[in-house]
């Protein structure tokens, strides 16, 4: 499992810049100016009229309500675009709301407003919309049509409201049916929930819950783990189709074993299926890579990923041990690295291997991730060394459905685990 809008942020030191210019004067349409970085939560307003006297009021409201560092300027006769110089989704996602509720209480009627997130990444901006409010959101084409597999067995699971998955298992040793879980993913550095990764579980009445590539079995084929990763993408997709007309602002993560990207017709089918993204919904969709052996030749690692990048928001590769070659995996263009936290007693040995991992990954400028973090004690020491982003037990579990981006600090987690729910929060 691994992270959020956020993947495809550069880490800090790429952006700590010292600000630049002045705070504009007053009655002036510009607060300030801040050029060193390109914006990253920018938020578009329309007015429902374009009345002088209303543009006027609303811009003087605004040089009052965004920070000292915030651009604002107006946009034709009806329209303003702020752009929020912290790079911080949840909060930007908060004073966009905020000033939309000033502006509607100022107005007759209310007005219309998008707040996106902006990343460069592989030469060319991108962009994620994080909050529509006042119009109808985007909704996914018309013609889109959730994908089903191909097997008759497929659409036989298919046809059960609770199971929608299909049985894989091949003999009576191997668990039959599994339904689809949502794992939270956490921003620990900015302290916010990012996303769920999209996995399948099969949930106990007695014991621990079996979830991943587990609920195929102590010994899964490569046609099984093929079969899995087809069908949990397949899961991705749908899932963010039917999310996205209802603001959904989380990002959706699917595994991918590096078995499957091995075999040309598990490539193929991969391949084929991401094809399928809509460029509207690719904002919320990551792939994270499980699996590599500890062995793989770097021109190997690049051959197998090639082409994959450009269908997701970002990609995440876990590494089977700290003395993997982080920048072999920046090669690839993954913008992060994740590293599962071994079973077993928290001692000095995983944070030396946690520091080790976060300081390769900070020479290859990408992010950390850390799967499978069950004691909120090592989450914070994970933090303090540099970590981003954190998966496991210490969050609450795995969830029947996905939330929304929300913040989410140390002391909420302290108070008591992230609740799974029952039904998408929105």
């Amino acid at each position: 499992m691994a992270d959020l809008g956020a993947l495809s942020v550069e880490p800090e030191e790429r952006l700590g810049q010292e600000p630049q210019g002045t705070p504009a004067k007053a009655g002036e349409p510009a607060k300030s100016l801040r050029p060193t970085r390109p914006p990253r939560q920018v938020q578009s307003i329309t007015l429902p009229s374009s009345d002088p006297a209303i543009n006027t009021k609303i811009q003087k409201m605004l040089l009052s309500e965004v920070g000292p560092w915030d651009l604002a300027v107006g946009v034709g006769s009806d329209g303003f675009l702020i752009s929020f110089d912290q790079d911080d989704p949840a909060r930007a996602t908060e004073a966009s709301k905020h000033i939309v509720q000033k502006i509607d209480a100022a107005l007759d009627s209310p007005c219309r407003s998008q707040l996106i997130d902006i990343r460069a990444r592989d030469g060319a901006l991108h962009q994620t919309v994080l909050a529509t409010q006042g119009k109808a959101p985007k909704k996914a084409p018309a013609e889109w049509v959730p994908l089903e597999s191909t097997s008759s067995k497929d659409k036989e699971a298919n046809s059960s409201p609770k199971d929608t998955e299909p049985a894989l298992a091949q003999d009576a040793s191997q668990p039959a049916k599994y339904e689809t879980g949502y794992a939270p993913m956490w921003n620990i550095r900015n302290e916010v929930l990012m996303g769920f990764a999209v996995l399948p579980i099969i949930r106990m009445d007695e014991g621990t819950d079996t979830y991943g590539h587990t609920v195929l079995g102590t010994s899964p084929t490569p046609s099984n783990l093929q079969a899995l990763d087809t069908e949990m993408l397949r899961t991705q997709i749908n899932t963010a189709a039917e999310l996205l007309p209802k603001n959904f602002t989380s990002l959706l993560v699917s595994q991918i074993h590096f078995g499957t990207l091995s075999s040309s017709a598990g490539r193929k089918e991969i391949l084929e299926i991401a094809q399928q993204i809509p460029p509207h919904m690719k904002g919320i969709l990551m792939a994270s890579i499980v699996g590599i052996p500890e062995s793989t030749p770097a021109s190997t690692l690049a051959q197998r990923l090639s082409g994959l990048s450009k269908y997701f928001r970002a990609v995440s590769i876990t590494i089977p041990n700290s003395s993997f070659p982080v920048a072999a995996c920046a090669a690839t263009g993954a913008t992060s690295v994740s590293y599962k936290i071994p079973d077993g007693p928290i001692n000095e040995r995983v944070l030396t291997e946690a520091r080790k991992i976060i300081a390769a990954a900070k020479s290859a400028r990408m992010l950390t991730v850390f799967e499978e973090v069950s004691d909120l004690k090592l989450a914070v020491a994970l933090k303090k060394l540099g970590a981003v982003f954190i998966t496991g037990e210490c969050l609450g579990g795995i969830h029947e459905a996905p939330q929304n981006m929300k913040k989410l600090t140390v002391a909420d987690v302290q108070s008591g685990p992230l609740a799974p729910l029952n039904h998408l929060t929105i």
